[in-house]
């Protein structure tokens, strides 16, 4: 691919670095500098094809750390506030009736909606298979979760092992992680495998954690309503099982997080593990206020999913941003664009090369069509469910709008 310069009127490379009249140069996928004068963009022009998007505002493409896209085409079909297990159950039902190839054009639906609101990266937790194989030609960048689970039978334990261990065929913009599903429904031998083959292969681990009262309840004691569906308890936290398999660490990603116990939040912020907050799925089983300022406190990384169509209304970030904000009234614009972008980039394991716009970054760039002209004010439409996307590119190729859409 040739080298390309990207322009437009403002450039937010991250919540800190404003560019207005700049441009960024990109080549092999990947940013080469930024170009903050017209005289160096009259230079970077002679050496590339410049493609200006007019008044839009330039950012890094948002990082949705947590979703289901398989499960894409199950919106509007799971009732609202019902009770977990019911939902669970109703869930399993439907994605059942969709089968594989329903699933998978599911997958890629999602995948384009993703795009379609300025998501270029996403933790995506494959349970059926259906995402690995199916959006291996999306233009999305996803760290694919692989989901592993027994449900504490031993008889099924192997094939959940033999899944997690399973080769994974290389693809450009799909990189292997591991999801045990959650403490209660893996048991100890299929952790330990997991933690074993997430150390050998250097692969981050995704886990729903501390989701609800009733799976806190069945690993401390063994009771409430979990318990005539499960086997014996291990009388232990969820947190304190992870730290035994040697999970708890900087590769580890703790979804929802919604009932953090006492020393909990200290436990992860020193571990440097990340909490992601759903807040979309939070709303949609009226759930008690989120605890995110006893994270913030305490120094722990906090990033933003979606989860899936199946307990939420989009999957688009900006607006899982604008309900983060509408319950967190306090919490500043920048604060919530890094949860959106570098935190959960961090998170899947990118580092410093998503989520930000900066030399050797992935050119992963977003064209938003908004009415603010400074930092603070695109930052707080963006952050408020504003702005509109106007074309997203990924490794620098366009890849949304395509001809059709």
């Amino acid at each position: 691919m040739s080298a390309r310069v990207l322009t437009a009127a403002c450039l937010l490379a991250d919540a800190d670095t404003w560019i207005e009249g700049g441009g960024i140069l990109v080549a092999r996928g990947r940013v080469v500098r930024l170009v903050s004068t017209r005289a160096s963009l009259r230079r970077a022009a002679r050496e590339a094809v410049v493609v200006d998007s007019g008044m839009c505002v330039l950012t890094p493409g948002l990082v949705n750390a947590h979703a289901h896209l398989e499960l894409s085409g199950l919106g509007g079909r799971l009732a609202r506030n019902e009770p977990f297990g019911a939902w669970v159950a109703r869930l399993l039902e439907l994605r059942e009736a969709r089968g594989a190839r329903g699933l998978a054009r599911d997958a890629r639906r999602g995948a384009a909606r993703c795009l379609a609101t300025g998501t270029t990266l996403v933790g995506d937790v494959d349970t059926t298979g259906a995402a690995e194989h199916s959006l291996r030609r999306s233009p999305l960048r996803v760290r694919l979760f692989r989901e592993v689970l027994d449900a504490q039978q031993p008889e099924r334990t192997p094939r959940a092992i033999a899944r997690a261990r399973a080769a994974f065929p290389r693809a450009a913009r799909m990189r292997l992680g591991l999801a045990p599903h959650s403490l209660y429904s893996v048991s100890p031998a299929l952790l330990a495998a997991v933690a074993q083959t997430a150390r050998r292969r250097a692969l981050p681990v995704s886990v729903h954690w501390s989701e609800t009262a009733a799976e806190l309840e069945w690993l401390r004691t063994g009771g409430g309503a979990l318990a005539s569906l499960l086997g014996p308890s291990p009388r232990a936290s969820g947190l304190e099982l992870l730290e035994r398999a040697g999970l708890l660490g900087a590769g580890l990603v703790l979804v929802h997080g919604n009932l953090p116990q006492r020393g909990e939040v200290r436990r992860i912020a020193a571990a440097g593990a990340t909490v992601v907050h759903c807040p979309g799925s939070h709303g949609w089983f009226a759930r008690p206020p989120f605890e995110i300022e006893r994270y913030l406190r305490g120094g722990v990384r906090l990033a933003l999913g979606s989860d899936s169509m199946a307990s939420n209304d989009d999957l688009d970030l900006g607006r899982e941003m604008a309900l983060l904000r509408a319950a967190h009234p306090g919490l500043a614009p920048r604060s919530v664009w890094e949860m959106a972008t570098v935190a959960g980039a961090h998170a899947l394991g990118h580092g410093q090369e998503a989520g930000a716009l900066h030399p050797g970054s992935l050119a992963d760039i977003v064209a938003w069509n908004v009415a603010g002209r400074s930092r603070q004010a695109v930052l707080e439409e963006l952050t408020s469910g504003g702005g509109r996307v106007e074309a997203v590119w990924i490794a620098g190729a366009l890849v949304w709008p395509r001809a059709g859409d």
